[in-house]
This record gives structure tokens, C-alpha cells and sequence, in this order.
């Protein structure tokens, strides 16, 4: 388990592989909570005003969990997840235009 030191300004550096596996990128936001005497960091999606094509993902991956028929827990994860990459890749597009 990686170890990391906290820097003037109470500043730490998320290693690499965390980041990579989480998908996170300069800009993105993380809440911070305290939880039995831990630091957790959970990465937040923020978007500025109803992001549409999100929310048009996200209403079709509810409907598809509503339809008659079994979705399985792995497909609704993977959608919603691919759903969260995208608004994460466009909202960093948009900060770097």
C-alpha cells in the first residue's frame, strides 16, 4: 500500500496507480469525509447546470432497469460508470477549451 507524506499547506499526492484506477485527472473533485478515525477521498462528479446528454444516459440506464427482465448488477455498474467517464472526459474538455 502506497504511503504519502502531507505537505506544507496540508497538500497530498494521490499516487499514480490510485489515480489511474479511479480515473482521476487535475481538476476533478473529491469529497473528503472522516469516517472511524480515517480520511476517506471519493470522487465527485460536479456539473455546472443539468448536463444533458448525462442526464439523457442516465434516464436509459434507469429504464433499462425497469424494463420486464433481469439486468444484471455488473451491466448497471458498467453503465453507469461509462455514464460518469463520459461526464468526467466532457467536463475536462470543456475546462481545457
Amino acid at each position: 500500500m502506497p504511503v504519502v507524506r502531507v505537505k506544507r499547506k496540508f497538500q497530498v499526492t494521490i499516487p499514480a496507480e490510485v489515480r489511474k484506477r479511479l480515473d482521476l485527472a487535475e481538476g476533478d473533485y473529491l469529497e473528503v469525509t472522516e469516517e472511524d478515525n480515517q480520511i476517506v477521498l471519493k470522487p465527485k462528479v460536479v456539473l455546472d447546470k443539468p448536463d444533458e446528454r448525462a442526464l439523457a444516459q442516465l434516464e436509459a440506464i434507469l429504464e433499462r432497469i425497469r424494463q420486464p427482465g433481469e439486468v444484471s448488477e455488473e451491466e448497471v455498474e458498467r453503465d453507469v460508470l461509462e455514464a460518469i467517464r463520459t461526464v468526467r472526459r466532457d467536463a475536462r474538455a470543456r475546462r481545457r477549451s
